[in-house]
């Protein structure tokens, strides 16, 4: 009896037990404040994970749900939603202290081997480095795909080489923070006496496209899909609105899943209605503390407002010197060490808007700042917002237009895997504009793999597109009134597979880390990467000094101050004197491996200056490749 128990127990785990192997491979960024400090991968498994282990190195077994030290490296196993597991792996090893002391980095390959009941069936991984150096280093909260970890199916002499579908990078939640407050309703800065477009039209329109464009951008493609991205929304005033979603997660019934279809996010912002005061502060404070109590993925918060803060809870600097905020369901009061990017809109001009103080709230947080004015450039930011919510993931810019005349063409590369073509117009004119898109060598109009239609935005997705020069061009409604003339912007964008690039900027100089399948892209030719500096003319205490423009009346709602009702009242002419505008033009230059940088000259004048930089080169490793971005940053008068 004894025998024969024995002999069934040997043939058990060749019909119970599965194993798959494979290595991780984590390179060496040569930056010492941005090298890999956490890798994440979540496995897809055939059955739940109960009883599932990792080997590390061939020898350390953790059991699910356990962290252990191996090497010096903390390794967690952790059970995830469904038939999942998540592997964390920080390379502790690699840094002397913090993760901005990574000047000792190296290279690292790790055995890795799943075991257990289960098979592996699909995988999803992102890497992930510190955020804002400049501010906070004890964790990391950005992701990347410029010289990222992978992963490579390896036989390890006890089991095979992991088979199983590489799902992409790990899915993302995004929390659209809203301003209703009272002079939302107002006219835009410069906006003639006659205008019939409000602040709230804008508003409204751009995050409705904004959500619509990033649908379309990462619809599942080629047997990879990102249906777990999660949206919400929040609205605030003096106080926050959390918005529930129809079939949204339960049971709070706020972040929207792609694979539910994000419509009923684009109807609810159509909802916004104008209130009272501002409070920047509960808006933040909400999102993240909803997001708190739902982590199912790493979240992004995007903030528009058109005001100043004037009702508590307030951003202020904390004894540290660093902005806070009273904090909530267990987050820090410090927004650097909440670990969540925050991406900053300002919808206005600077004594409208606190763009300093938005400014740094995303140079702390890891996210991204950008102002607008008005419907086109609001169109615009949203546009970088967006790329900058999906670097590392990754989309990017191809080439954008305001009012184009013309057929603007479209250089498509072998790292685009999906063009999207964006047409967004001023409200309230409703289907105002068409899109016409020609494929490379063809006068016929194309048909797209997808098209969508907003009041005031066309979106056409074409997949696995042609390589070589696209065109495309704006064609006006015959219905549309002839004697209104009506502002529109055009965008173009690219989901990447294979070209990653990463830009940043200071005061002093701004550099641009260039990869392509991961690897740092060295050698580019001469004149690749320009930037186009653009400064303020005037700074806005001189612009207010020299204005005889009476000071408007204050929206009710919304207490506003006299320079704020000042700025309101500048005229046209006024307001181009404070935006950013064409000075020098500059050269990037390859510092070191895939890193290109330029010196900046000063920055006199307080106020916004802007740089446009545009990728341009061919090479024999990537053909012809033109993508354009835009970094913005603010300089006080405190300097």
């Amino acid at each position: 009896m004894k025998r024969a128990t024995t002999l069934l127990l040997a043939l058990l785990p060749l019909a119970a037990s599965a194993s798959e192997s494979f290595t991780l491979n984590i390179p060496q960024r040569l930056d010492a404040s941005q090298e890999i400090g956490e890798v994440r991968i979540l496995l897809g498994l055939s059955a739940a994970p109960a009883g599932a282990q990792l080997v590390v190195g061939g020898t350390t077994t953790i059991n699910l749900g356990a962290t252990q030290t191996v090497a010096g490296d903390s390794v967690s196993f952790l059970s995830g939603a469904g038939n999942h597991v998540l592997i964390r792996y920080r390379p502790l090893s690699n840094f002397a202290g913090d993760f901005c002391a990574g000047g000792g980095a190296v290279p690292k390959d790790i055995a890795l081997r799943f075991s257990g009941a289960q098979d592996v069936v699909d995988f999803r991984m992102s890497s992930f480095v510190v955020g804002a150096p400049a501010a906070e280093c004890s964790d990391v909260s950005r992701r990347i795909a410029d010289t990222p970890a992978t992963i490579t199916p390896t036989a390890d002499g006890v089991a095979p080489a992991l088979v199983a579908t590489n799902m992409g990078r790990l899915e993302l939640d995004v929390i659209l923070v809203l301003d209703k407050s009272g002079s939302i309703a107002g006219l835009p800065p410069g906006a003639g006496p006659t205008s019939m477009t409000t602040k709230e039209m804008i508003l409204k329109s751009a995050a409705e496209a904004f959500v619509a464009t990033w649908e379309s951008i990462d619809a599942p493609t080629g047997g990879v899909d990102w249906n777990g991205d999660r949206i919400a929304v929040t609205f605030f005033d003096n106080v926050a609105a959390p918005q529930t979603l129809a079939g949204a997660d339960p049971p709070a019934n706020l972040f929207l899943k792609r694979g539910n279809g994000w419509g009923p996010a684009v109807t609810l912002i159509d909802t916004l209605t104008p209130g009272n005061s501002t409070s920047i502060g509960a808006g933040i404070n909400s999102a993240m503390e909803k997001w708190k109590a739902d982590p199912v993925n790493d979240a992004t918060v995007v903030v528009v407002t058109d005001g100043m803060q004037n009702t508590a809870p307030l951003i202020a600097a904390t004894p540290s010197g660093f902005l806070g905020l009273t904090p909530v369901a267990g987050l820090n009061q410090e927004l650097r060490k909440r670990f969540i990017p925050i991406q900053m809109i300002g919808f206005g001009t600077p004594a409208t808007v606190d763009e300093e103080l938005l400014r740094n709230i995303s140079l702390e947080t890891a996210g991204r700042s950008y102002m607008g004015v008005d419907a086109v450039t609001m169109f615009d930011v949203f546009a970088m917002t967006l790329v900058a919510v999906l670097k590392g993931n990754t989309a990017s810019i191809a080439t954008r237009a305001a009012n184009p005349t013309t057929s603007k063409s479209v250089i498509v590369d072998p790292s685009a895997r999906r063009v999207v073509f964006t047409l967004q117009w001023e409200p309230p004119s409703v289907n105002a504009f068409a899109l016409e898109v020609l494929r490379p060598g063809s006068t016929t109009i194309a048909t797209p793999t997808h098209a969508r239609s907003l009041p005031q935005a066309a979106i056409q997705t074409f997949d696995k597109p042609d390589v070589g020069q696209w065109n495309v061009r704006v064609r006006r409604n015959k219905r549309l009134r002839t004697e209104r003339v009506v502002p529109y912007t055009l965008n173009v964008f690219f989901l990447e597979q294979h070209l990653d690039y990463r830009l940043s900027v200071d005061r002093k100089m701004l550099r641009a880390e260039i990869s392509y399948d991961g690897k740092p892209l060295i050698g580019l030719p001469a004149g690749a990467l320009k930037v186009r500096m653009l400064r303020p003319k005037a700074s806005l205490q001189s612009v207010l000094r020299r204005s005889k423009n009476k000071p408007r009346r204050a929206t009710p709602g919304d207490p506003q101050t006299g320079a704020q009702l000042a700025a309101l009242s500048l005229s046209p002419a006024e307001i181009t004197m404070l935006r950013p505008a064409p000075a020098e033009s500059l050269t990037l230059r390859e510092d070191k491996r895939g890193v290109y940088s330029i010196a900046l000259p000063p920055t006199p004048i307080s106020g916004s200056y802007a740089y446009e930089i545009v990728l341009d080169w061919t090479d024999p490793r990537t053909g012809r490749v033109h993508r354009e971005e835009r970094l913005e940053q603010f300089v006080s008068e405190k300097r």
